[in-house]
């Protein structure tokens, strides 16, 4: 045997015992934790809307919406403009200024139509990222 074949096969047993061990701590109780992280009133969604994969948005009041991701994270838009007739019912989509992340202000705009108008254009003035809890406080009042 050469050292070439004796070195490859001290290599692939390490990475395979280095396999075994990474798939030891990803078990079960990895995937719990994950789990329970995931639906923690106190985990705080990701610094940006990924305007991708907006969910439901609720209309807090004639400045603020509530967006929520496809992942349950919720966001607190602050926006101004012609939008202060928004309700829950209200066509609301956006358009987006480059990227379809939603990072700060004036990454996009609101787009707010009542039935068959014309979209209303709406500035986006901040983005705040909430937790689940702030999310559902916001949502109930």
């Amino acid at each position: 045997m050469t050292n070439k074949t004796t070195l490859a096969g001290v290599i692939a047993g390490s990475l395979l015992a280095a396999g075994l061990v990474v798939a030891a701590f990803s078990g079960p109780s990895a995937s719990l934790a994950r789990d329970r992280d995931a639906v923690s009133p106190d985990k705080v969604a990701p610094r940006c809307l990924d305007g991708r994969h907006v969910g439901r948005i609720h209309v807090v009041d004639s400045h603020t919406l509530l967006v929520y991701d496809d992942f349950r994270n919720g966001y607190k838009l602050d926006i101004s403009g012609p939008c202060t007739t928004m309700n829950d019912m209200s066509h609301i989509g956006f358009e987006f200024n480059g990227s379809d992340q939603i990072c700060r202000a004036h990454d996009a705009f609101i787009l707010h139509s009542e039935f068959d108008e014309a979209p209303l254009k709406c500035i986006i003035n901040g983005v705040q990222p909430l937790t689940r809890a702030e999310a559902e406080a916001l949502d109930q009042g």
